[in-house]
């Protein structure tokens, strides 16, 4: 469960706006974190020492999360335009809450997709920032993630539900395949159970592995489309019916990439540097896709609020 304390100030559908306000905080912009779309979001404040979030606020921002919630059998026809709807609602709830014009945006995985590709078609206005972590954007060299959604054995209707939905438990396995090393670290949380230290975080980490949530079959559609055409890396996809162009983008742009990725290896992250018109800023963290965010000395965490507290000495 999420380790700090937070207030929903806004929903739609499944979705909710979380808040969590700082009792120092500094002036300027509010920051909106997105997590990935297949996940839940409180492994952005997996546990005490170990939070993306907790880093934010204790840096004084004003920090939102956009918590997509898990979805149901009405959500079935919800594809990526629907999802970049609710991001855009969620970007206006957050400006009209803080009683701020502009938000930094940061978005995990997914979500750093979803925010660029959103923001590439409808305009950056209302942005002071966009920070993107491990986003996949060449899905040509998007390792085991990308084979996999790129796979012409990998029927997308026959993976649904009755509901309409992808379920948890196939994401879950989806997950192991890629990287099979569940009963590896079964048989590590077994030996290491009195270890109450290395259990603070193992063991929500652990919970978070297990607890998946379904997709809606029109965004596992459209997944499955994103990755097999490779479009957004040259213009040709669309949001809204507009095209989703890189190049378009004028906002300050930090982008974050893991060294030891198996789900989106870095060249797949790191093509999105030739696609933008000025050169974004890059911090290359040790760990993996998940390791990045949860680590007790995140380079991340250090990388993210000093490229935040430049851009605003920058904007002034």
């Amino acid at each position: 469960m999420p380790a700090t304390p937070s207030s929903v100030v806004w929903r739609s559908g499944p979705a909710v706006l979380r808040r969590y306000m700082s009792e120092h905080r500094a002036p300027g912009p509010p920051v909106l974190v997105v997590h990935s779309l297949v996940t839940r979001s409180w492994v952005l404040d997996l546990a005490p020492g170990h939070s993306l979030i907790a880093a934010l606020r204790g840096a004084g921002h004003d920090v939102y999360l956009l918590d997509w919630g898990v979805p149901g059998p009405a959500e079935e026809g919800c594809g990526f335009d629907a999802y970049v709807a609710t991001l855009m609602l969620a970007e206006q709830a957050v400006r009209e809450h803080s009683g701020q014009p502009e938000v930094h945006l940061v978005g995990y995985c997914l979500g750093g997709t979803l925010a660029l590709a959103a923001h590439a078609a409808l305009g950056d206005a209302g942005l002071a920032s966009l920070t993107a972590i491990a986003p996949f954007i060449d899905t040509a060299a998007a390792g085991r993630l990308g084979g996999f959604l790129r796979s012409p054995r990998l029927a997308p209707a026959l993976a649904l539900d009755g509901n309409g939905l992808l379920p948890a438990p196939l994401i879950r396995e989806s997950f192991h395949w890629l990287r099979p090393i569940a009963l590896r670290a079964a048989r590590q949380t077994w030996r290491r159970r009195r270890d109450l230290t290395w259990r603070a975080t193992a063991g929500p980490l652990s919970r978070w592995v297990w607890e998946q949530t379904p997709i809606p079959g029109a965004l596992l559609f459209d997944l499955v489309d994103y990755a097999r055409s490779n479009a957004l890396l040259d213009g040709r996809w669309a949001v809204d019916g507009r095209p989703a162009r890189l190049e378009s983008l004028n906002v300050p742009i930090m982008l974050a990439v893991a060294g030891a990725d198996h789900i989106v290896p870095p060249p797949a992250s790191l093509a999105l540097i030739d696609r933008l018109r000025r050169p974004p800023r890059v911090a290359e963290c040790p760990g993996g896709h998940v390791a990045m965010l949860t680590g007790t000395r995140s380079i991340l965490y250090r990388e993210l609020l000093d490229f935040l507290t430049t851009t605003r000495a920058e904007q002034r």
